[in-house]
């Protein structure tokens, strides 16, 4: 009876807590775009602070997986989506700090499609938040056949915006080799910064395909 009831009840996971923090990380990315747009100062260092702060909480999930023997989920899954949602902060991390380096001249056009790619970014991982965090609510309550398919259409929405994205960058880069007044130099930066953040959202989806991979091992 005990272990039954062990089995029946498993505690929180942690990951959408981790979640919850790579968000506020890509939040503060955001704001940091959009300054740079304005031509206006980067705080990388927020940014950064924000990526520890996930840090932190993936080191308490990595020392929990490793005491926890009972668990139905495979531990190997769980560390790779940890890593996946890691790898969402660092990245923000890292575009923060190429900001931080130059801001070429942008002109309207640019302007406009690297706002719509920051915020491509941010419903992309609004969306995984909403899928991880359905997900281990329902695993915990142990009612995940019930809420299968709202977490299916929150993944869903990860990968249509993963799509859009990913076509989006190459408009961006397109029209970035096309402005012959731009420096090469310019050019090389502005084409690293979409690379980046398109790694990202790149990033998002894959977290968003281990999760499946986690409801399926439960199948």
């Amino acid at each position: 009876m005990l272990r039954r009831c062990i089995f029946s009840r498993p505690k929180a996971l942690g990951f959408s807590t981790h979640a919850q923090k790579v968000e506020e990380t890509v939040e503060e990315l955001g704001k940091q775009l959009r300054a740079w747009v304005r031509k206006e100062p980067i705080q990388a260092e927020e940014v950064s602070t924000k990526e520890h702060e996930a840090d932190l909480v993936k080191r308490e999930i990595r020392l929990e997986l490793a005491k926890d023997m009972r668990s139905r989920l495979p531990r190997d899954r769980l560390l790779e989506l940890l890593w996946h949602q890691d790898e969402i902060a660092d990245l923000s991390q890292d575009a923060a700090l190429l900001m931080a380096l130059r801001r070429p001249e942008l002109g309207l056009e640019l302007e406009d499609a690297f706002r719509a790619l920051g915020e491509m970014l941010a419903k992309a991982v609004h969306a995984y938040l909403q899928a991880v965090t359905t997900f281990e609510a329902a695993y915990s309550s142990g009612n995940l056949e019930a809420k299968t398919q709202e977490i299916m259409n929150h993944i869903d929405l990860v990968n249509r915006l993963e799509h859009e994205s990913d076509l989006l960058e190459r408009e961006i880069i397109a029209t970035i080799y096309k402005r012959e007044d731009l420096p090469a130099f310019d050019r090389y930066h502005l084409v690293q910064m979409v690379v980046l953040l398109g790694n990202t959202v790149d990033q998002v989806e894959n977290a968003a395909g281990d999760l499946l991979l986690l409801m399926a091992a439960l199948r």
